[in-house]
């Protein structure tokens, strides 16, 4: 089974989530060494956070660094991202040269990221993608969480473009915007039938949501191994202990239950 098969069998049913964990080192030996460390743990996928890479202009030098990559990680499908300053990345770069980033060397990779609200053809890339790659859809909101109506709306439409999976990360000031994410992903899920979302509520506050991510119905889940690459990511290794502990089983629902 390929990669790209075993990233779309991971990520299309409704059973336990999966762990990211991104690699932001900015030089190539140093993701190499990030690498080994996400082959080792418990993380499921590695993401490629290439925004960090100091080489990220060159798509020769961003290929290659993906072959090296590969064989290290061996059935760890790898995640390829580029994320924009604007939705809380390290770098920027036009539309032009991000398309042409993720449709030269994305398709390398096993899934791609694709911020759906930049403008430019944004439909047909993830067209081009989806040949060769899962899509991820995103859309990251750190300025604050929006309703409950547009978190929904959003992940709708992202799904609409034409990507595998709809991704949302947004910024709670309070708990109650961390229950708005959850109550949304849900509601999500029931006007598309089912199906793969990634939904999450940022900072420590929101740190519940990227935990319960079984209960509200989100495939995957991002932990850190070593720096972070957003607020409120733990430990790959604490996540999972964590996960595993909210993990509905029959055997609890049939037991005592007593409280």
């Amino acid at each position: 089974m390929s990669n790209v098969l075993k990233a779309r069998e991971l990520l299309n049913w409704d059973g336990f989530p999966k762990i990211c964990a991104p690699v932001v080192e900015n030089t190539q030996d140093g993701i190499i060494s990030m690498a080994e460390a996400v082959y080792k743990s418990e993380a499921d996928i590695m993401e490629w956070r290439v925004d960090h890479y100091s080489d990220f202009h060159n798509i020769e030098a961003v290929n290659k660094t993906l072959s090296r990559i590969r064989p290290v990680l061996k059935d760890k499908p790898l995640l390829f991202t580029f994320r924009t300053s604007h939705e809380g990345g390290a770098a920027d770069i036009s539309y032009n040269e991000y398309a042409s980033l993720l449709s030269t060397a994305g398709v390398n990779a096993d899934l791609v990221d694709v911020e759906v609200y930049r403008q430019g053809d944004i439909k047909g890339l993830i067209r081009t993608l989806k040949k060769h790659a899962v899509v991820i859809g995103s859309y990251h909101d750190f300025n604050g969480t929006p309703s409950v109506e547009e978190i929904t709306d959003r992940i709708i439409y992202i799904k609409e473009t034409g990507a595998c999976i709809p991704k949302i990360a947004v910024m709670p000031k309070n708990k109650m915007d961390v229950t708005k994410l959850i109550e949304a992903t849900l509601l999500a899920k029931e006007r598309l039938g089912g199906g793969p979302v990634i939904t999450m509520s940022m900072s420590g506050m929101g740190v519940i949501s990227r935990v319960a991510a079984e209960f509200t119905g989100s495939v995957l889940t991002f932990g850190c191994i070593g720096i972070p690459s957003a607020p409120g990511q733990i430990e790959v290794e604490k996540l999972k202990e964590l996960m595993e502990g909210l993990h509905y089983t029959e055997e609890r629902e049939n037991g005592h239950g007593q409280a």
